[in-house]
């Protein structure tokens, strides 16, 4: 049985994603922005870490813990998704992020441009040109145009991008924040476009351990040697089980080619890992974790309250096959020109703005699901006042 905290107790500890935004007269907001559960973790990896404190592993990282890792890592991705890795083609990181941020300082000639599907993770957007790269946005495929999936990438828009001259395309899968699990079809159709260019693919699976729908997980690079010739992969266990606060995180680089490039210049990104958070991550990668599938299923379910109580509202809502961030669309709606303003002061809702995850998404909010039952029925109804309202004002 998963413990689901409650406002109190996470506002009390000072949880960032409960006390990090209030309203602008400082009254407290019910916290569905920032990308952290209301669970806690799985009560073995509680285990695995307390008992590494008692014992006195808090120094730095031992010489068995990057080892151990790879090889957990390799068993995870077999058994979950069926990737056959070795763990010599893992590499230990200290998170997604300064990985990526490695790989466009070392790997891309100097102001190459970064594609970026959007809507997109924030720091896709802000990274590469704090960098010195300019970001290609590509507004993807929405409504009609991705037919039954609600959301697809525009092909032609990257091929534009990389017409352009870009030397990196981000992909992000499962999607944050509309929560789209790729097809295989898909990621067939994208490689052939991008096996046409001089172009690296910098994959974001961290989402990947939550997927919630009856659709299988499938990584880009697993899908042949081809794919995995120009790609790099970033996972962790950070979302899946609620340990983003201790880094550590998983390059997963098949490609020998790659691979020694990366070794040459990224190896110093292992020691900004912690010692904790990898030995709680082989924990969650070695065991058949019963609280990770309780989690998976609870947010299912809040997707599923989500998406019958607003079906007949004007809210633009399509359910997420995987992680726990949603995508909401207020066009039209009489909530002016950002949304998460009116949100946050009228609804007391902290969530992110459209317009940081791209720039055509000026009027959408990423809410964030892994809460209780009773908060994402608490969100919903203040959501549907607040439409309500302003349709009538």
């Amino acid at each position: 049985m998963i413990q689901t905290f409650t406002p109190e107790q996470l506002r009390r500890i000072g949880s960032l994603k409960w006390s990090g935004i209030t309203s602008s007269t400082g009254a407290p907001t019910i916290g569905a922005w920032v990308a952290e559960m209301d669970f806690g973790t799985s009560p073995r990896l509680e285990e695995v870490m307390i008992s590494a404190i008692r014992n006195g592993l808090l120094g730095y990282q031992p010489k068995w813990l990057a080892p151990r890792l790879a090889e957990a890592t390799t068993v995870f991705q077999a058994q979950r998704f069926g990737w056959q890795i070795a763990p010599e083609q893992v590499r230990l990181v200290e998170s997604v992020l300064s990985s990526l941020r490695s790989v466009i300082t070392h790997f891309l000639q100097p102001q190459a441009p970064v594609i970026v599907p959007t809507p997109a993770y924030m720091p896709f957007l802000t990274i590469p040109k704090a960098l010195g790269h300019p970001v290609i946005e590509v507004p993807s495929l929405h409504g009609e145009a991705a037919g039954q999936r609600g959301w697809m990438l525009d092909l032609e828009g990257i091929r534009a991008g990389l017409e352009a001259g870009a030397g990196l395309m981000i992909l992000c899968n499962p999607w944050n924040p509309v929560g789209r699990v790729f097809s295989v079809e898909e990621l067939t159709e994208l490689h052939k476009l991008l096996a046409g260019y001089e172009v690296l693919v910098f994959s974001d699976e961290i989402h990947s351990p939550l997927v919630l729908a009856d659709v299988p997980f499938v990584s880009y690079a697993s899908l042949g040697a081809d794919f995995a010739a120009h790609t790099v992969t970033a996972t962790a266990a950070s979302k899946g089980w609620n340990i983003a606060g201790l880094p550590s995180a998983q390059l997963i680089v098949p490609d020998e080619r790659l691979r020694e490039r990366w070794d040459r210049v990224g190896a110093e990104l292992q020691f900004g890992a912690s010692t904790i958070g990898t030995l709680a991550t082989i924990a969650a990668y070695r065991e058949t974790d019963p609280w990770q599938d309780e989690v998976r299923r609870y947010i299912d379910l809040n997707m599923e309250a989500v998406e019958q109580a607003i079906a007949n509202s004007p809210i633009d809502f399509t359910r997420p096959e995987g992680g726990y961030l949603s995508w909401w669309g207020f066009e039209g709606l009489g909530l002016g020109d950002n949304p998460s303003a009116k949100i946050r002061e009228l609804a007391g809702i902290a969530v992110n703005e459209g317009a940081s995850l791209g720039a055509d998404y000026s009027q959408w909010a990423r809410f964030n699901f892994a809460c209780s039952h009773e908060v994402t029925a608490e969100i919903i109804e203040r959501m549907l006042n607040l439409i309500q309202g302003a349709s009538l004002a």
